[in-house]
């Protein structure tokens, strides 16, 4: 079975870079930041849709203890493939399908992972699964991407041309459908994704927590404000 991103794993932390440069480096700096103020050196993190590893491999070389869950195989290959891996544990699996087995002390689920749940099922069942794999008093950071980031972009560069086209299926999915082209001085080559996302509003996000068993801690957009999402804490209760 085919994920999303499968067919762009090869170049995807390349198109990324290129399209939203300065950007794209400072949400990751930012959000790393915010993990060590969260946790402490040596703390055992889990990353849900860790993707080729944006998170996984600089946490793992500060000296956290990290388990990267992604669901799409040519990405986590990239991940494990990657110089820095070699302490990272790889999971291939969708978050609501990861036992954590309650040995984690922060749980993230950053960079859009929740709009590739696509049913109030599969938001519960990832809420559970972030709850069993953290420790009582453990953390979950996640965002969830506002409605207005829903929309098509066009990048014409000389280094990249990138086509991102999102169709309304109704109510609150879209049809993604994105087209790469990469200069030659980039390798060169054409590669294209498509599958379906959907937008969750901040109270829908936060019901399905609160279902799972965790609590609301407190509200960090306005560390990343520009990045057009709610970035919120929960917590696993320390009671049974």
């Amino acid at each position: 079975m085919t994920r999303p991103h499968d067919s762009l794993a090869p170049v995807y932390d390349l198109v990324y870079q290129e399209d939203f440069g300065d950007f794209y480096n400072w949400l990751t700096d930012t959000t790393l930041a915010v993990v060590s103020e969260l946790v402490a050196v040596g703390a055992r993190i889990v990353d849900f849709g860790a993707a080729t590893g944006r998170m996984a491999l600089p946490l793992a070389q500060a000296g956290y203890r990290i388990t990267a869950v992604e669901p799409s195989g040519p990405m986590i290959d990239r991940l494990r493939a990657a110089a820095g891996s070699a302490d990272i544990e790889c999971v291939q699996a969708l978050m609501q399908d990861y036992d954590g087995q309650g040995r984690h002390d922060l749980a993230l689920c950053v960079f859009t992972v929740v709009i590739y749940l696509l049913d109030e099922h599969a938001l519960l069942a990832a809420m559970r699964s972030a709850y069993a794999s953290l420790k009582p008093g453990g953390q979950l950071l996640l965002d969830i991407p506002a409605r207005e980031l829903f929309h098509n972009r066009r990048v014409r560069k000389r280094r990249l041309q990138r086509t991102v086209n999102l169709r309304s299926l109704g109510g609150d999915l879209f049809d993604y459908s994105e087209k790469v082209t990469l200069g030659d001085v980039l390798g060169g080559g054409s590669y294209a994704d498509r599958f379906t996302i959907r937008c969750w509003s901040r109270e829908q996000v936060l019901k399905a927590a609160a279902e799972a068993g965790l609590q609301f801690e407190r509200d960090l957009s306005d560390r990343l404000e520009e990045s057009g999402s709610a970035y919120l804490l929960l917590r696993r209760p320390l009671g049974p």
